[in-house]
């Protein structure tokens, strides 16, 4: 006889796991860890979840959503294409990487050690980079859209995005005024007062 899920399990796991991932990382996390912190057994995870990706992803995909609705947000205040696009780059290469004790990093920690033939659960990536394009086009003036080309800037972007995370990790932080700054210019094919 098959056994049955109880919600509040599943979401004791989850819990758990956000908390042993935000505090100490992916790979430092054992199950056991996991499911002690659940008032589960390993053997109970395991009905509930394949393997710790896949645990991972369900939290870290819902997690992810809400910093960029939080972004989206913030930028949709902010009144002109400087302000805008500075906030996303602030947004995306420091804000996140540095939310919840760096948890962004145990998504990099767990493909980094994952077996090279392992596939991910969840395809985030065009999920990100759609959501990425559409607000630079939101925030550019029109006659700067076509340097977004598709969702290639995203993708560039979003690619940084993982350098800045571990950089965070480790503390390397970078000066992210000057650099959105140096976005913004780029982006909006003009200086800004403060680099002139």
């Amino acid at each position: 006889m098959p056994q049955v899920k109880k919600a509040e399990i599943r979401e004791a796991i989850l819990a758990s796991a956000f908390s042993a991932f935000s505090s100490k990382g992916y790979s430092a996390t054992t199950m056991t860890e996991i499911a002690r912190q659940a008032g589960t057994t390993v053997a109970n995870l395991y009905v509930y979840f394949d393997s710790k990706l896949i645990i991972l992803y369900e939290i870290y995909q819902p997690w992810l959503t809400q910093q960029l609705q939080a972004l989206r947000a913030e930028v949709a205040l902010l009144s002109n294409p400087r302000k805008k696009i500075r906030r996303i780059i602030t947004g995306i290469w420091a804000d996140i990487p540095a939310a919840d004790h760096s948890f962004a990093n145990s998504l990099i920690d767990a493909l980094a050690t994952a077996p090279a033939e392992m596939r991910k659960p969840v395809n985030l990536l065009e999920p990100v980079e759609a959501f990425l394009t559409q607000l630079l086009l939101e925030s550019l003036p029109p006659e700067r859209a076509d340097v977004v080309h598709g969702d290639l800037l995203a993708h560039l972007i979003w690619m940084a995005f993982d350098g800045f995370v571990i950089n965070h990790r480790i503390g390397d932080d970078r000066d992210i005024d000057k650099v959105s700054t140096m976005m913004a210019d780029l982006l909006l094919g003009e200086r800004s007062a403060d680099t002139r």
